[in-house]
């Protein structure tokens, strides 16, 4: 019998291990998943005009997409005695950017430097007790967007980048060429969802329904850029020393990682996500049904 409990105990040991294995790093998070922001389920209501009973059949479709193009946005910002000469040196770091953009192939039609704000700098100059504060100078701020089709040509990018002292990149944007496709595909797939549910509930629950309108036809793209969360994963224990204790804490990493809508939402997904960030596109359809007698 003891043989017996210690073995039990091992295999729940052990699932439980797996599964803290198999949490990772994520588990630290606040483990918010994005939703398709639709509300599934209510399938029955009565008309208060004539009383008629409604039912409803829905279909929530899911596509992934591979990026056709990507926009890699850069941000600088410089700040001079005058608009001049911020202006001057922005465009230096830019201007080397380019070039280096363009020994990787990049046109001129793929670059654009967008202006984006200038404004006063103001600092303190201190007399005495008096500290008064006065114009310093002027800050410029300026983006650069690079349009590319090959998607490991990023990190090239950012070597470019960090060569001319550029170190924020501000966002990646995935672009798909053909969404019109997209939602003509999805909305063909959604429909057979509905046909087969409808033809489901009649062999199986013996309800005869014929379709009157759709009530609802929501399309949503979500990008890998909205899809990221974060986390910081770290133990800590308290310090026990009184009130005059200095506590020098060290820096914890916080880091992010991909995550896609769930699965389990869905009626039906095109293209199953592999390894790497998609767009994800989808469709819930909702079709008003009568019943019949």
């Amino acid at each position: 019998m003891k043989k017996i409990a210690l073995l039990l105990f091992f295999i729940i040991a052990c699932q439980f291990v797996a599964s803290a294995q198999e949490a990772g790093n994520a588990a630290y998070g606040n483990q918010r998943r994005k939703t398709s922001g639709v509300s599934v389920g209510n399938l029955f209501s009565t008309d208060p005009k004539d009383s008629v009973q409604s039912s409803f059949i829905e279909a929530n479709v899911l596509l992934n997409l591979k990026a056709d193009e990507y926009v890699a946005v850069f941000g600088l910002a410089q700040e001079g005695a005058t608009i001049i000469d911020g202006n001057r040196k922005i465009d230096a770091q830019f201007n080397e950017f380019i070039a280096a953009l363009k020994t990787l192939g990049l046109k001129d039609s793929e670059i654009f430097v967008d202006f984006i704000t200038q404004n006063r700098v103001y600092d303190f100059g201190v007399a005495g007790n008096t500290a008064k504060e006065k114009l310093a100078g002027f800050e410029v701020k300026k983006n650069l967007a690079v349009r590319y089709k090959d998607k490991s040509l990023l990190e090239k990018l950012l070597l470019a980048a960090s060569k001319a002292s550029i170190f924020d990149l501000i966002k990646v944007d995935y672009l798909v060429s053909d969404m019109t496709a997209a939602r003509q595909q999805l909305l063909a797939e959604a429909a057979k969802v509905i046909k087969k549910k409808e033809e489901d509930y009649a062999r199986l629950l013996g309800l005869k329904m014929r379709p009157h309108s759709v009530v609802i036809e929501k399309y949503n793209a979500f990008l890998p850029s909205e899809m990221y969360n974060t986390y910081v994963a770290y133990e800590a224990n308290n310090v026990e020393g009184g009130n005059n204790m200095r506590v020098v804490e060290k820096r914890k990493v916080s880091t992010f990682y991909f995550n896609p809508l769930h699965p389990g939402e869905f009626d039906m997904i095109l293209n199953p996500a592999g390894v790497e960030p998609v767009v994800q596109v989808t469709l819930y359809l909702k079709v008003k049904y009568v019943l019949s007698s």
